[in-house]
């Protein structure tokens, strides 16, 4: 009867910790149903972080003198809880309140796991290995497992069905009783290490979180789909961490394939999964040498106090990451979206469709990429249109379509591109604080970093060689600006409608392509005149009829 206890009782340690980033693939139906912001949903994962992060010492201190079975099923018990109330909020406000709650009861039932599976024993114990498997798998699998449910059912799927697991392990904590451990002595924490920990799982967390939030929110992907892409990263680190050695070496070598697996992520040349693989790989492979070796390794994790330390070590990096890189995804994410419009507007007015057609198609398409969503809004924008067009012009449709799908893949990838390599660097600064003036031996170092450096390489020249060319917004004023020259009498007519919106553009000092979409819609219209200082549908009739 233990050991199903035991296995319980890691499979709840497991979920508090999967908790950090199992919503991460239902952020972005969260994002569209309670109508917040990238921000606001990062919010839903850095309330659960920061709250647990805090609820660490003061479990461990509660767990010393009442007793980690007690500790443990109350916490549990409330967890469950918590969780009903996340699937069942209706607002953003709502649903940050129920994970703060979460996280309370998830740092009880921590700390209580730790001591109920002797955790702190021999790395051989059944404990120990339950424990660190709890610890790997359920940081990286949690997105997994989160995107499996939200495609399958929703995302309030996530929260119900953590509840009973909960309920169980509760139970589970009861039929272990053990008396009170005490106040146990704690060794001095070293800071290189400690360090290090903070500084690695705030850039795993974060690669996570960016990429899932730009599969799946911004190149549209398949939320299940996404989770088994994902699940590469678990797998990986599980397999790593079965690889014995010296700790420093791991640990500095782990950061190092991190650090790796992070840059590779920032040049994905376009939306498919294939591309996200290799760096998985490194990511996950760095995460497994890394955690292990620094997390009761080069850090002592002997006791619920050491635990206690050296989990919050881990949170406090990844409350600071997500408070950094959240907001900075927002607003590149935002300007993005902005160019990806114009430009999108630039081909189709490129395209050889009628004037008439194509100057009205242009803000009809790009009306709906809103930086929340922006791929799903063009495809269906793309889907609504399609119909329109038959014969000879079906064909110059779909070639356009597929261009503009383009360009706003191109233009989500650059708006994560600088987020990327931050949790990139923030993992190589995790290995130069390991490496740098300390007795670590180099040459296996120098291996994982040489394998970094050419992973990244090859990244970068993969998506110069594959991502489709950019689309330039040219100044409406140059007299010799190509123009589609399709020949004929539609010909013609196209290339004097695109010639007169030129000189209109170039009087008002905007591109053609902002006032196209300013013409066909108010709000554009009102940002034209705040922006240029007048009224684009002033224009004159004869743009008013290219509009119909």
């Amino acid at each position: 009867m233990r050991r199903p206890s035991l296995v319980l009782v890691a499979v709840a340690a497991g979920l508090a910790l999967a908790d950090s980033s199992i919503v991460a693939l239902a952020l972005p139906p969260i994002l569209a149903e309670l109508r917040t912001t990238v921000t606001g949903v990062a919010a839903v994962i850095g309330v659960y972080t920061a709250v647990l992060a805090l609820g660490i010492l003061p479990a461990a201190w509660l767990a010393r003198r009442l007793g980690p079975a007690h500790v443990g099923a109350a916490g549990l018990l409330l967890f469950a809880a918590a969780s009903i109330g996340c699937a069942s909020a209706e607002s953003l406000e709502a649903l940050l309140v129920w994970r703060a709650l979460q996280a309370a009861g998830g740092a009880a039932g921590l700390l209580a796991a730790f001591d109920l599976m002797a955790a702190g024993g021999e790395d051989a114990s059944l404990g120990r290995r339950l424990w660190i498997a709890a610890a790997v798998f359920g940081s990286a699998a949690g997105p997994a497992i989160g995107g499996a449910l939200t495609d399958l059912l929703d995302w309030r799927a996530i929260f119900v069905a953590q509840a009973p697991v909960a309920v169980a392990a509760a139970a589970a904590c009861w039929r272990l009783r053990i008396p009170p451990p005490g106040a146990p002595a704690t060794a001095p924490l070293a800071w290189r290490p400690a360090i290090a920990l903070g500084l690695v799982s705030a850039s795993l967390t974060a690669i996570l979180f960016l990429l899932v939030l730009e599969l799946v929110a911004g190149w549209n992907v398949d939320p299940l789909a996404a989770a088994l892409a994902v699940s590469v990263l678990p797998v990986a680190a599980l397999a790593a961490a079965r690889i014995g050695g010296d700790a420093r070496v791991r640990a500095a070598a782990g950061c190092l394939l991190v650090a790796a697996g992070g840059a590779c992520l920032a040049y994905l040349p376009d939306a498919s999964l294939a591309w996200t693989i290799a760096p998985q790989l490194l990511a996950g492979a760095g995460m497994g040498l890394a955690f292990p070796a620094l997390a009761g390794g080069l850090l002592p994790e002997r006791s619920s106090a050491d635990a206690a330390r050296l989990l919050v070590a881990r949170h406090v990096g990844i409350v600071a990451a997500l408070l950094v890189l959240a907001p900075v995804v927002s607003a590149n994410l935002s300007d993005a979206t902005e160019d990806a419009r114009l430009q999108g507007v630039a081909v189709v007015l490129d395209a050889p469709l009628s004037p008439q057609d194509k100057i009205a198609l242009a803000p009809d398409l790009l009306a709906g990429v809103e930086s929340q969503e922006p791929r799903a809004g063009l495809r269906e924008a793309i889907e609504a249109n399609r119909a329109d067009f038959e014969d000879e012009d079906a064909a110059a449709y779909e070639t356009m379509a597929q261009r503009v799908d383009d360009v706003l893949v191109n233009a989500v990838g650059d708006a994560f591109r600088s987020a990327f390599l931050v949790t990139g660097g923030l993992a190589l600064l995790a290995a130069l604080v390991l490496v740098v003036g300390a007795a670590v031996p180099l040459a296996a170092v120098a291996a994982a970093a040489a394998l970094g450096v050419a992973a990244v390489a090859a990244a970068v020249l993969l998506d110069r060689s594959e991502r489709p060319a950019e689309v330039a917004i040219q100044s409406p004023c140059v007299a010799d600006r190509d123009l589609p020259d399709s020949g004929g009498i539609a010909g013609l007519l196209q290339d004097g409608a695109l010639i007169l919106l030129d000189r209109a553009a170039c009087g008002f000092g905007s591109s053609r392509e902002e006032l196209v979409l300013a013409l066909a819609d108010e709000d554009e219209a009102r940002r034209f005149e705040e922006r240029y200082g007048e009224d684009p549908r002033s224009a004159g009739g004869l743009l008013g009829s290219l509009l119909g």
